[in-house]
């Protein structure tokens, strides 16, 4: 009998070993430079984004992700409280702009729901469907 990957632990998730990849990206990249303007900081969320919604992440749940990633930053801890929290929204929403764009609008709903009726309606009503002509 062959025993499975998965049996022994072994098994990481593809999901979440470009996850914690992609993590790691983000983080050396606002180590190196935070500003959202900076190319390789742009494409590490870009990155970290993506990955979080290839694994089915909700809006808030990216947020909390990616707030938590930037948590992990060292550079954001030396700047001065007022222009980190600046910065922070600046990043905050790059990452919300990107979670769309990856994951598009399909949360649509139709304009009016469909009427149903139960056919015991019919049946419980005195008059019957007879009784309306």
């Amino acid at each position: 009998m062959i025993p499975d990957a998965g049996f022994h632990g072994n098994d990481m998730s593809t999901s979440s070993e470009a996850r914690r990849r992609a993590q790691a990206a983000l983080v050396h990249a606002l180590d190196a430079n935070p500003d959202v303007s900076n190319p390789a900081t742009r494409a590490a969320i870009r990155a970290f984004v993506e990955a979080l919604v290839s694994e089915g992440l909700l809006p808030e749940a990216t947020v909390i992700a990616f707030k938590a990633t930037l948590s992990l930053s060292e550079s954001l801890h030396r700047i001065e409280s007022e222009e980190r929290e600046q910065l922070r929204a600046s990043l905050v929403s790059t990452c919300i702009e990107r979670y769309f764009e990856v994951r598009g609008t399909d949360d649509t709903r139709p304009a009016s729901p469909p009427t149903l009726r139960l056919v015991r309606d019919r049946e419980a009503s005195p008059s019957g469907p007879e009784a309306t002509t």
